[in-house]
């Protein structure tokens, strides 16, 4: 379509929203049974019709993400539509079904018409039964606005309801505009902390499952929990401290139907529900992955709820409800839906808009993990095989008439998932038409929020404890304790009686004696009974058992290191631990020292670990905390200076030695964190609605820090069709230029005529 709006027009146009206006013949059909009649049932009919606009955005919010980022490029068949927002060159709403601002709005004006008239005080037996649907409805608000700031950058903040012409011109003219620099100050003025605490209190709305034609989705984890929404407001903010506040809370007490929505969140564990058995096997050139075990691809063709936290579920036939599509077609592959019959999906050249750049691919591809052996124990470093999730993600495909490239299948994976199945991703080129539909897009998934949150404990000025999110996953378990120990040697030996001094009795602390006074003379108690006195001191071999005892030795402290039996995050250091102890609303896995809760455990299991095998504690030699800082840190001088990725990597090599880093520059190390926080979002999660957002959101962390942060997401997008081994001086001009204009980052609303 080609229709120019005003953004008065805009508004006036989604006045055609009506109160109650879910259809019953949609998927979307709530149960009905424990709300009271007419009026409450009648908001939980408007609640879904709510969930059924997220519907229209959910699709685009991937699609304008990916093509802003630097993880995709353009093909042979990419549109002019596609190409102009890849290219950043601001093409103008209603230009084409993807640039259509009034469907963002559309679920503002629903919620706002929602929120005018539930009525949140009428009680059924006893409960105000829309409490929490109310609370739900202005998160969901909440997280659009969200939306359109990640999109458009700065919009109008609108919380009335738009119900006439008259009402688009007063509040076109009245209403606040709400960006990054003011979105927790306008979501305070107006009803979503009140909404939050009521959610905290009395959880998400469910009304069971819901039926897509291909499996059922439960219905409360269509709704966004507010510590989420709140989240990543603060961390749009750089208020790392409260955004990691709100990310513990989730972790900690999220709930669902009124119980508790996942359990214990500091399972080691987790991050192994879903992974790829990255352990190489073969010799030589013949290196390849054994694939077996959980397979990360279930990450995204099933609906674990742990992992999967809040979804846009889409029918899978027409009989069910809507069918959404618009994703699959832009990476590349046909749909065909008839009613009564699920979508067929086949892979095609001639709809590959977009598809994965070489910098993701070579990112993918620079990974490097231990070969291990049949026991377990290392054998060697394997490098060219890369992360494993790559293979999931873009694999190599060949379509019907032969031709041959990668391809983003992350919508549509496999449709077989057998080991088998996973050695033909790493070993030669899928066909066209193994692969099957997703029907449901997450718009949070659980490591996705582990890697906000570790964002966020980093800038706080734990880099330590974010590096351990990557490796080895925090947890009670994987972290070490601390407590005050005594240092001194001692030794044991046999003393013989001396002269007037009483029978020494010796043991590994001390030497017990007769005590006596200052004079000389036995002390006695009441008793009359000689009063013994331990005097302590050190017994050095062949020397005298009385030295005196080094007492700045006494009380020193130190760390236990954790019982995991790969030795856990052996490298957070007790500064971070006792700094943490003053933050228990946002770092409380751990806040004190004690000894007897440390349950031994086989392994940790951080996010890195999913593509790239056993990274947790000493197993892995290659992905540790000293290594990786350092390499990051000199990656940060390469860009600065220009230089070859060999000079990279001998700077590297002189910042560290084993497991010490020799960086001592804290605000380096942060952003060196940091920057590993960056890629490990690209290697899990790319292709998700989250990469350009975690890109300008980073860069106002760094500017915040004093880096030039622009010019940092300028050349992270410049640099698309490069390797990551090309000399750091290579990057698309022309985009880095454009890019340093902040402006350019967004799209543009439509303009008054």
């Amino acid at each position: 379509m080609n229709i120019k709006k005003s953004f008065i027009a805009l508004l006036i146009s989604i006045l055609s929203f009506g109160f109650f206006s879910s259809s019953c013949s949609d998927m979307l059909e709530p149960n009905m049974d424990r709300y009271s009649e007419n009026f409450a049932q009648d908001s939980v009919y408007s609640a879904f019709g709510i969930l059924m606009s997220i519907q229209n955005v959910a699709e685009r919010s991937i699609i304008l993400d990916a093509a802003r980022s630097d993880l995709v490029t353009t093909g042979t068949y990419t549109t002019d539509s596609i190409m102009e927002i890849v290219n950043f060159e601001d093409p103008e709403d209603g230009t084409n079904a993807l640039l259509n601002v009034a469907d963002y709005y559309h679920i503002v004006n629903s919620c706002n018409q929602y929120l005018a008239k539930v009525d949140t005080v009428s009680t059924k037996d006893g409960y105000a039964e829309m409490k929490r649907e109310y609370a739900a409805i202005v998160m969901i608000r909440s997280w659009a606005y969200l939306q359109l700031i990640n999109v458009y950058g700065t919009v109008p903040y609108i919380t009335e309801p738009i119900s006439s012409v008259d009402d688009a011109d007063r509040l076109m003219a009245s209403s606040p505009k709400i960006s990054k620099d003011n979105v927790i100050s306008l979501f305070a003025s107006s009803d979503v902390m009140r909404a939050y605490e009521i959610q905290a209190a009395l959880g998400l709305p469910s009304y069971g499952n819901l039926t897509t034609g291909a499996g059922d989705v439960p219905s409360g984890q269509m709704f966004i929990p507010g510590d989420l929404v709140l989240g990543d407001a603060y961390l749009m903010q750089n208020d790392y401290q409260k955004a990691a506040e709100k990310y513990f809370h989730f972790f900690d007490k999220s709930f669902y139907n009124n119980s508790i929505r996942y359990s214990n969140p500091y399972d080691a564990t987790m991050n192994r529900t879903y992974y790829m058995d990255a352990r190489a096997t073969g010799s030589g050139d013949s290196k390849y992955y054994d694939l077996s075990g959980w397979n990360w691809l279930n990450a995204f063709s099933s609906n674990n709820y742990r992992e999967r936290l809040v979804v846009s579920a889409s029918a899978s036939r027409k009989d069910y409800g809507r069918v959404m599509t618009d994703v699959q077609n832009v990476f590349g592959f046909k749909t065909s839906i008839s009613r009564g019959s699920s979508i067929s999906i086949s892979a095609n050249a001639e709809y590959q808009q977009l598809l994965p750049s070489q910098n993701y691919i070579s990112l993918n591809q620079s990974q490097t993990f231990n070969r291990y052996n049949s026991n377990g124990d290392y054998s060697e470093i394997c490098e060219g095989v890369g992360d494993a999730r790559l293979y999931a993600t873009a694999p190599m495909i060949e379509f019907q008439d032969g031709e041959r490239t990668r391809i983003i299948d992350k919508f549509v994976p496999s449709s077989s998932r057998n080991s088998s199945t996973m050695s033909v991703l790493t070993s030669r080129n899928l066909r066209y038409n193994q692969f099957s539909n997703v029907n449901n897009y997450a718009l949070y998934r659980n490591p996705v929020i582990w890697l906000r949150y570790a964002e966020a404990i980093n800038r706080m000025g734990f880099p330590e404890m974010a590096f351990a999110v990557l490796k080895d996953g925090l947890s009670n378990q994987s972290l070490p304790t601390y407590g005050f120990f005594d240092k001194n040697v001692y030794f044991t030996e046999t003393y013989e009686e001396a002269e007037g001094s009483g029978v020494f009795i010796t043991d590994t602390l001390g030497v017990i004696v007769e005590k006596k006074d200052s004079l000389g003379n036995l002390v006695y108690d009441d008793d009359h009974n000689v009063v013994l006195d331990t005097l302590w001191g050190i017994d050095t071999p062949g020397g005298d058992w009385h030295n005196l005892i080094d007492s700045s030795l006494l009380n020193v402290e130190d760390y236990v290191e954790p019982e995991l039996q790969n030795g856990g995050c052996y490298y957070v250091s007790i500064d971070e631990l006792q700094r943490a102890e003053t933050y228990p609303e946002a770092l409380g896995i751990k806040i004190s020292p004690t000894f007897d809760d440390v349950s031994v455990v086989d392994k940790g299991y951080g996010i890195h670990g999913r593509g790239c095998g056993d990274v947790g504690g000493r197993y892995d030699s290659l992905f540790t905390y000293a290594r990786m800082v350092a390499k990051k840190v000199a990656e940060d001088s390469a860009i600065a200076m220009g230089w070859t990725y060999e000079k990279q990597l001998e700077c590297e090599a002189s910042l560290y030695s084993g497991d010490t880093l020799l960086v001592t520059d804290k605000n380096a190390i942060i952003n060196a964190v940091e920057n590993l926080i960056v890629d490990e979002g690209a290697l899990e999660s790319a292709f998700e609605s989250n990469r350009f957002v975690d890109l300008m959101r980073i860069a106002g962390h760094k500017t915040a820090a004093g880096i030039d942060g622009t010019k940092w997401l300028a050349w992270k997008v410049a640099r698309r069709d490069y390797n990551v081994t090309d000399d750091y001086s290579q990057f698309n001009t022309t985009l880095y230029n454009k890019l340093l204009n902040p402006k350019n980052w967004f799209l543009s609303l439509p303009k008054e005529q």
